[in-house]
């Protein structure tokens, strides 16, 4: 029988199961195929389809082109996972806490970003790899072309436009600034969102072809192609142009050795007028006796997707400093959960 008939008594069943096995055994059964639902129901246009209007299982898999029985228990483990809603017409609906970040009409969409997730499922799989052997997934190693760029960056622009405002006050240009240096800056939100509060400001991204060719795409569909243009190539190897009145670097130093992190910010420091700001936005090991966080399961997924390890705030002040940097400060954002922002100033 399904799931969505007698919820009430499959949801009382399972908390009894859970009540008798240990939580981590419980996550495994159901954290699993919650998780999977999830991806596959965005994926497939059922969050898109729901966003209209409730629909029944039978409906949806006709509009979708999909099969009745596996759509029906997939919606019911949604359900059970409270993400969607039956009604007693056994219809499903979006609960408005869902509807904010699935509807695609809403400005907080990140429908994009839960797709690209789907990619992370083999991921995952290479976890005892990591552990056993060390051996980790490189992820950015893929031709310009790869249409998974396209949902890697995209998905990473709906994400960042959550937070893209707070982070453009906290980096603090200096007054008049006129050109900013965005390192690795792929879809280009947050420099647009500097350029939104700092009339007069242009700002330049550099990234590799596959990540600018997408980037450049939202950056014309925002309108903002005047302001923010595009270099294409290796952060070592590109012309960072300048003098530039500030910049960024925004995830991208977990992926760096040490000796690379040093490089990179000499690199930038070289481009930046004296006392420009240069910001790196980044997860950063917790200090010691500090409980784990969502940091600590980020910095697992950048080690395992590119080998790439995370460093203590300490350390990245030290690279700064040694790289022609002063001043060096660091905060949280609260918008931002398990990164920090680490801002220093080009000495003179």
């Amino acid at each position: 029988m399904r799931l969505g008939v007698h919820y009430d008594s499959f949801t009382e069943r399972i908390g009894g199961v859970l009540n008798q096995v240990p939580i981590p055994l419980g996550l495994a059964m159901l954290g699993m195929p919650a998780a999977r639902s999830i991806q596959v129901a965005q994926r497939t246009g059922v969050f898109a389809e729901l966003a209209t209007a409730p629909a029944s299982a039978a409906e949806l898999a006709e509009r979708l082109g999909l099969r009745a029985q596996g759509t029906a228990l997939m919606l019911d483990t949604l359900v059970a996972s409270d993400v969607l809603d039956l009604g007693s017409d056994e219809r499903y609906g979006l609960p408005r806490r869902i509807r904010k970040w699935l509807a695609p009409d809403s400005k907080h969409y990140v429908g994009d970003f839960l797709s690209d997730t789907y990619h992370y499922w083999e991921w995952w799989e290479g976890l005892e790899d990591l552990v056993r052997d060390g051996r980790s997934i490189e992820l950015h190693d893929r031709a310009p072309d790869d249409p998974y760029w396209d949902s890697y960056i995209t998905g990473q622009f709906q994400l960042a436009r959550l937070s893209s405002a707070a982070v453009a006050k906290a980096v603090a240009l200096p007054p008049g600034a006129r050109s900013l240096l965005d390192v690795a800056g792929g879809h280009g939100e947050f420099s647009m969102a500097l350029c939104r509060r700092h009339a007069g400001l242009s700002a330049t991204v550099i990234d590799l072809p596959g990540s600018a060719r997408v980037g450049k795409a939202i950056v014309e569909r925002a309108g903002m192609s005047q302001r923010v243009s595009y270099v294409v190539g290796d952060m070592f190897g590109a012309d960072l142009g300048g003098p530039h009145d500030g910049g960024l670097a925004f995830n991208i130093v977990h992926h760096l050795s040490p000796g690379q992190a040093r490089t990179l910010f000499a690199r930038i420091a070289g481009a930046l007028r004296p006392g420009a700001p240069l910001c790196v936005l980044d997860v950063y090991d917790r200090p010691p006796g500090a409980p784990a966080d969502t940091g600590s399961v980020l910095g697992l997924f950048f080690h395992l997707t590119s080998g790439a390890d995370t460093y203590a705030r300490k350390d990245v002040a030290a690279w700064l400093q040694a790289s022609g940097f002063a001043r060096v400060t660091a905060r949280s954002l609260p918008q931002l959960p398990g990164l920090a922002l680490v801002r220093a100033e080009r000495a003179a």
